[in-house]
């Protein structure tokens, strides 16, 4: 008989349950996220499996892992089979999953830190009706940056009917396994999550039950330096023009979102220049005056210890966010439309989808 054990009067069975957190090189990430995961209220080897996903890292994460396991003996370390971002892990680890009769997974990263309660509330939603479910994203402050984009990751909170009634983040998402019958997420290298909740919206009904449990914190590392911040624009977006090239999109869906706000201020700048007066920018300057009183209020429940200029430095990371997509949407789908061939690509990421579903990765029980 599988363990159980009851938490919040819902009878949860570990063998019901797998928490999965990718990793590559970040090793002292991966401590603490498994530090944190070891003191849930509902804790591991009583109420869930973990499972780390590595795609090939080459510091002190394994062993790491394997120091932890001496006190969770129910970790299970998998080597990423096919290489290439977090949309091939991912398909691969539903596979094992899957073959191995879960019924809930619990999507992690190695940046989180996760308070006591969040695998037992996530799992709460689970049981009780919802068919993905997610918590409240606190980004931790560490300069400046994560303070520019810490709305990023708590979207779907600070909007919970736009956004959080159908979208849940890659690293702060528990679903039922029956969902990936309905949608697969992309083999790209990231913004494979965005895609997915696309490809579920596309797809029309059944159409899974979103659930927010906004006490069931996970605390979020981001890049504190601009060389971080541009790394990981780069690599989103290219994952976002992969994924939605894969889904049989011309570009991906957010682009026009995007640029028409930068595309308005480039011409209400222009009229004033023209017109040698300060009207035109009267409304882009109330707009973003609006945006900025708003990010800076949602930033004390979203952001570990904001300070007063929380909101002004928000908007510029909105601003930074708009280029960013924007420039590197472009780049890159010049780039693979021109140079690559979009069917070579799309052909090669199909390959990596069907190396992917039947990889035969062994599950290495630390």
């Amino acid at each position: 008989m599988p363990l159980s054990r009851k938490c919040s009067g819902i009878s949860i069975e570990r063998s019901m349950a797998a928490l999965v957190i990718l990793n590559k090189d970040n090793s002292e990430g991966l401590r603490r996220t498994l530090e944190s995961l070891s003191k849930q209220s509902c804790g591991p080897c009583r109420c869930f499996d973990i499972y780390v996903v590595d795609g090939g890292s080459k510091d002190d994460s394994l062993s790491v892992a394997r120091e932890e396991a001496s006190r969770i003996p129910c970790i299970y370390w998998v080597e990423q089979s096919v290489k290439g971002g977090t949309g091939p892990a991912r398909i691969e680890i539903i596979e094992i999953l899957r073959r191995r009769g879960y019924r809930y997974i619990i999507w992690g990263d190695s940046e989180n830190i996760y308070s006591e309660q969040y695998v037992e509330r996530i799992l709460g939603l689970l049981e009780s009706g919802c068919d993905i479910a997610s918590g409240r994203s606190v980004v931790i402050r560490k300069s400046i940056w994560s303070e520019a984009f810490y709305w990023y990751h708590s979207f779907h909170n600070i909007f919970p009917r736009f956004v959080g009634s159908k979208h849940a983040p890659g690293n702060n998402m528990g679903s039922k396994v029956w969902v990936y019958d309905l949608a697969i997420y992309p083999p790209s290298r990231r913004s494979d999550d965005y895609i997915f909740t696309f490809s579920l919206i596309r797809r029309g009904y059944p159409r899974p039950r979103y659930c927010i449990d906004e006490d069931a914190i996970v605390y979020i590392d981001m890049p504190d330096r601009l060389s971080g911040v541009i790394g990981w624009q780069r690599s989103r977006v290219l994952g976002l023009v992969e994924g939605s090239l894969y889904i049989g999109l011309k570009a991906p869906p957010d682009l026009i979102s995007w640029s028409t706000p930068l595309a308005l201020l480039a011409i209400m700048v222009a009229l004033s220049i023209l017109y040698l007066s300060p009207i035109p920018l009267a409304i882009p300057i109330l707009s973003m005056t609006v945006l900025a009183l708003f990010l800076h209020i949602k930033s004390r429940r979203y952001l570990y210890r904001s300070t007063p200029l929380t909101g002004l430095v928000a908007l510029a990371g909105v601003m930074l966010h708009s280029i960013f997509t924007t420039a590197y949407s472009l780049g890159w789908m010049a780039r693979i439309y021109i140079f690559e061939g979009v069917d070579k690509h799309i052909e090669s990421m199909r390959d990596a989808e069907k190396r992917a579903r039947i990889a035969s990765a062994d599950e290495v029980r630390l």
